[in-house]
């Protein structure tokens, strides 16, 4: 997949989102997402080394969006707008089997139920880099910020 087809890809699924919030703050787009799915959607923190950055699974009920802890600001709001885009996309078919062992158990689980070709990861990343631009949301200007926004494509 091109990064110009992920683009087109991402804009047709942005249909599904409600309008964005203004003043942005993802925390208020993901509320305004759950009632318009009619399903709670957890926003949650975990300091686990085997989290890449971010995982969402359905566990039948909620929709859980999973950060790593201490990530803030743009990095964070490209996380879940990520996380996302495969809800949106319906690249999770598998649910975890949840045997009780715990919050760290269950995100693993959901994450090896699940995983996700190139082409998925390339339409996340163009779902959140077109969402973060249409809301006007600009990464930092320092150095590192910067580096990583170039990464991402949102320059």
């Amino acid at each position: 997949m091109t990064w110009k087809q992920a683009r087109a890809e991402a804009v047709g699924l942005m249909a599904e989102l409600p309008p964005l919030p203004r003043p942005w703050r993802i925390e208020d787009l993901c509320t305004s997402l759950a009632e318009r799915r009619g399903r709670p959607l957890l926003l949650l923190e975990l300091d686990l080394a085997a989290l890449p950055f971010g995982l969402w699974y359905f566990d039948g009920e909620r929709d859980h969006i999973i950060s790593r802890a201490g990530t803030t600001g743009y990095h964070r709001d490209h996380i879940i707008l990520h996380e996302i885009c495969h809800m949106l996309a319906g690249h999770n078919t598998a649910q975890a089997a949840s045997a009780g062992g715990g919050m760290a158990s269950t995100v693993i689980e959901a994450a090896l139920a699940n995983p996700h070709t190139n082409a998925h990861e390339e339409l996340a990343e163009a779902f959140a880099t077109v969402v973060l631009k249409q809301a006007r949301k600009r990464p930092p200007g320092g150095d590192f910020e910067q580096r990583a926004s170039a990464v991402f494509g949102a320059t």
